[in-house]
């Protein structure tokens, strides 16, 4: 189990992290609101990518699943982090006085490309593995 967590780190942790100290970086800025697509277009191709990853690390808690379960499920749990991401957004501007979310739109526009991101990722991760499945067959 260790050196499955180990393996996971090593193949796909780099993804999220990088994509939360790009947004700790542009947060304070005035990139924050240029940047935000592209910030939440990343982090949804982050998490499916590293929940994609995280389903190969751990086929025994997994079992054996399709190519399509495979990524529906990265797909539908790299939504559920960005809607609650956004929920955390909504509970900072609460509860903390902080104004993250700026209106409806911005909000949405976030989920949108967290879907975007997700869907290009698992899109190109199927894309290279098909390819290299027919270099080895």
């Amino acid at each position: 189990m260790l050196k499955s967590i180990s393996r996971l780190l090593v193949r796909a942790a780099w993804a999220p992290v990088s994509v939360l100290i790009l947004h700790a970086a542009v947060a304070g800025t005035s990139l924050r609101d240029p940047l935000d697509f592209t910030v939440h277009f990343l982090g949804g191709s982050a998490i499916a990518f590293f929940i994609f990853e995280a389903i190969e690390c751990f086929p025994s808690l997994v079992g054996r699943i399709t190519a399509f379960g495979h990524c529906l499920f990265s797909f539908t749990f790299a939504c559920t982090v960005g809607l609650f991401w956004e929920f955390g957004e909504l509970f900072s501007d609460v509860f903390y006085h902080t104004h993250i979310q700026h209106d409806l739109h911005e909000t949405m526009s976030d989920l949108i490309a967290d879907t975007c991101g997700a869907l290009s990722s698992l899109f190109l991760l199927f894309l290279v593995r098909k390819i290299l499945q027919r270099r080895t067959a």
